[in-house]
């Protein structure tokens, strides 16, 4: 693929953001689609229009919860009773990641008394919603399909493109074919033009009204908050952020004043399921470089009860550059048995003793004095082996 062309791919991807439940409703009446933005059906595949009065559409996408939605209100001159092949018809067109397709053709039929159709290699789509009329001046369809029949929708950007077949005088003749997004020669979409992104737009919600400058240090996309919409997290000098539609309660996001020291860094991010709920925790590794040491601190947050949490934090690794010395442990999430009914449960952690290159008890820092948010490195000196961690009250406490 050329330059030019992966350009223009980039150029045009569109984010679709989640609407709130019982938003819009598939009855053929269009009032609550107008503040979703028009998809132009401006590219025609075959054939032509006769003029501006022979054919003109106003198409609209969105998703509502696990279904994506389509309005498509037509101006048609001469409308033909439409099959899986003749007359008047629609088609939706999907190209996923690895390869996924799926073509869902809109059966037009008579609209009045014998509704429009939804057809997925020929069988009704299961669990579609569709509603259909005829108008003076042409037609119209509200349809709504589950995202599960389009593979890989929620996980980056895909192609999607919806096709118009207009026939006026002979029904077995498409006189045009109309198009929103331009389609290879398989007949699918060409441009990856699509992305879902349940957190668009929220993190920059949370600097206008965080206010002040953040520098972000790293982010990260998955679902949190156990709701199944991927939350944006971000994190920047200041906060952890989780940002998106259908937090807890109407939230639209959450952050967490980390109290980093300046100039510290993200060497690791992680999403893992840690606690045995829905949602997933983050896990990350900061690194910090105080007088004399790069200091490594493990961090685990989570969401629970409405809260973005610190829920674990342990120093791993500190090494000392200008006296070739360091100390090292290591963090292990342990095996877990099945939990009752197959359910998951909590992970329990294990901090390795650490060893120690370089140094002495002796000649080791010690710990310097205050308040600090994470547990200090278990060192050879102290005795005893590993130390363990389980969870109680949303925090992994040593066992």
């Amino acid at each position: 693929m050329s330059p030019a062309v992966m350009g223009s791919i980039l150029a045009t991807v569109v984010g679709l953001i989640p609407l709130p439940p019982g938003s819009i409703t598939v009855d053929a009446f269009f009032d609550d689609w107008l503040e979703v933005p028009l998809v132009p059906l401006d590219k025609t595949v075959r054939g032509s229009l006769a003029g501006p009065d022979d054919l003109d559409a106003r198409v609209q996408v969105a998703v509502i919860g696990d279904a994506v939605a389509f309005a498509l209100q037509v101006r048609d001159d001469v409308f033909q009773r439409g099959t899986a092949t003749t007359g008047d018809g629609v088609e939706i067109l999907y190209r996923g990641p690895g390869g996924k397709t799926a073509r869902v053709k809109l059966i037009l039929n008579a609209l009045e008394g014998h509704p429009a159709e939804l057809r997925l290699g020929g069988r009704p789509v299961e669990g579609a919603r569709i509603a259909s009329t005829l108008r003076k001046d042409g037609w119209a369809v509200e349809a709504a399909v589950p995202i599960a029949i389009l593979p890989g929708f929620r996980d980056g950007a895909v192609g999607l493109a919806l096709t118009v077949r207009d026939s006026d005088r002979d029904p077995s003749e498409t006189e045009a074919l109309l198009t929103t997004s331009p389609l290879a020669a398989d007949g699918l979409p060409a441009l990856e033009n699509v992305r879902f992104d349940a957190a668009l737009g929220i993190y920059g919600l949370y600097q206008s009204e965080r206010g002040g400058t953040l520098s972000e240090l790293a982010r990260i996309k998955g679902d949190l908050a156990g709701d199944a919409l991927p939350e944006e997290v971000v994190i920047n000098d200041a906060d952890v952020v989780v940002a998106g539609r259908g937090l807890p309660d109407g939230a639209t996001y959450y952050y967490f004043t980390h109290d980093w020291g300046a100039g510290a860094t993200v060497s690791r991010l992680d999403l893992m399921e840690l606690d045995g709920r829905p949602g997933k925790e983050l896990v990350l590794e900061r690194v910090e470089h105080p007088s004399g040491v790069d200091v490594t601190v493990l961090e685990i947050y989570g969401v629970s009860g409405g809260v973005l949490k610190r829920m674990f934090a342990q120093k791993l690794v500190e090494v000392f550059p200008d006296r070739g010395a360091e100390v090292r442990s290591r963090f292990k999430v342990l095996p877990r048995p099945a939990g009752p009914a197959g359910k998951s449960v909590p992970a329990r952690f294990e901090i390795t003793r650490a060893i120690v290159r370089g140094m002495d008890e002796f000649t080791y820092p010690p710990e310097p004095p205050g308040a600090r948010s994470y547990q200090p490195i278990p060192l050879p000196w102290h005795g005893g082996g590993s130390l363990f961690y389980s969870l109680s009250d949303d925090h992994w406490s040593r066992e």
